[in-house]
């Protein structure tokens, strides 16, 4: 066994008895038609994580056989996580708690743990986890989101107009730059931001305040499985949204996964497209194999997409956004890599959402 340095309590997929040697999560290799184990499974749902026990450096030349002998695994271990703020998310209890820089989000907005992954967000509203009743200035023809929680509501006028309320955000685009917002009844968050999908709140004072981008790349082995000739990758989530954000991305130029800009369609590179759809995203599984021959995918177990390209996965590979910053900021369920590309009937299969 290679030694990958990872946490204690570590358990070969050999001796029969591991979480991750189940037959669940078995796939088809399209070369030989065997049944074969992941290489890379990161399921924040239930907070366990297994990795090849091949060094990164050996990954490429690796038979798949040897790759998908794997050990458990820390977060640490499987993604190298940075932000540079603070950020809010939904803890177990339903409770609103901050996460310090640099630690990711665990979120139970859903009624389940989810991994948060979210771009930046500056919220214009002053004193915004004490809300009170106030006039912003806004862009002009900017496209803009307003949400709150608690059991009031915030009503606008002048450069927009409507209602937000707890589970029902409002978006619009400013007729002016001069936004009135009045608060009625109690509220304990409120948030005015730029885009068409409501952010985790902000905390702000006297001044607007800014929540850095989540930054969640792969560790040297999941981007080295990744970056092979041959390979499978499963992405499951919810909630995501972002123009031209990438599920997986990589450098500039990635062809992974990811949003359409007008986020009518979700992707890989920009001629395989797997599905039309509205965002954000109900919850969904995406899978996505490729080979020398070109790649397949399916999303939501849909109709296989067939063509010839093979994704571009040089350089940083990410969750949730590429190197660039595109974001598909949303609740991530699980990302697994397969060191071998899958049979069509396998990704098709696999293409599931979290259950």
């Amino acid at each position: 066994m290679v030694s990958l340095g990872l946490n204690s309590g570590l358990c070969l997929a050999g001796t029969g008895s591991a979480w991750f040697a189940g037959a669940a999560f078995t796939a088809i290799d399209a070369n030989d038609g065997v049944a074969k184990l992941p290489g890379f499974i990161a399921d924040f749902r239930r907070d366990r994580h297994a990795v090849t026990t091949i060094a990164s450096v050996g990954i490429a030349a690796a038979a798949v056989d040897a790759l998908i002998v794997t050990q458990s695994a820390a977060f640490t271990d499987m993604f190298s996580f940075t932000r540079n703020s603070a950020a809010e998310f939904i803890d177990a209890a339903g409770v609103a708690q901050q996460a310090a820089s640099d630690l990711p989000r665990f979120d139970y907005r859903n009624g389940y743990r989810q991994l948060l992954l979210e771009g930046p967000a500056t919220n214009l509203f002053l004193n915004a986890f004490a809300p009170a009743s106030q006039t912003i200035t806004v862009v002009n023809g900017t496209e803009y989101t307003v949400s709150c929680r608690g059991s009031g509501s915030l009503v606008l006028s002048g450069a927009g107009t409507g209602m937000a309320a707890q589970g029902a955000s409002l978006t619009f685009t400013a007729s002016s730059t001069s936004l009135m917002v009045t608060v009625s009844g109690s509220l304990s968050r409120a948030q005015v931001e730029t885009g068409a999908v409501a952010s985790s709140f902000v905390q702000t004072g006297a001044v607007a305040a800014t929540r850095s981008a989540d930054s969640c790349r792969l560790s040297p082995t999941g981007e080295a499985l990744v970056q092979r000739n041959a390979a499978t990758l499963q992405v499951r989530g919810q909630g995501l949204a972002g123009s031209l954000g990438r599920l997986v991305g990589a450098g500039s130029g990635d062809q992974v996964l990811r949003l359409n800009t007008a986020q009518t369609s979700v992707l890989s590179g920009t001629t395989l497209s797997l599905a039309s759809l509205t965002v954000p995203l109900p919850a969904f599984g995406i899978c996505l194999g490729w080979s020398a021959a070109g790649r397949s995918g399916s999303y939501n177990g849909g109709t296989i997409a067939t063509d010839a390209t093979v994704p571009a996965t040089a350089g940083q590979v990410f969750l949730g956004r590429n190197q660039a910053g595109l974001f598909a900021a949303g609740r991530y369920d699980s990302l697994t890599v397969w060191p071998f590309r899958a049979s069509n009937a396998a990704i098709q299969a696999k293409a599931v959402a979290y259950f």
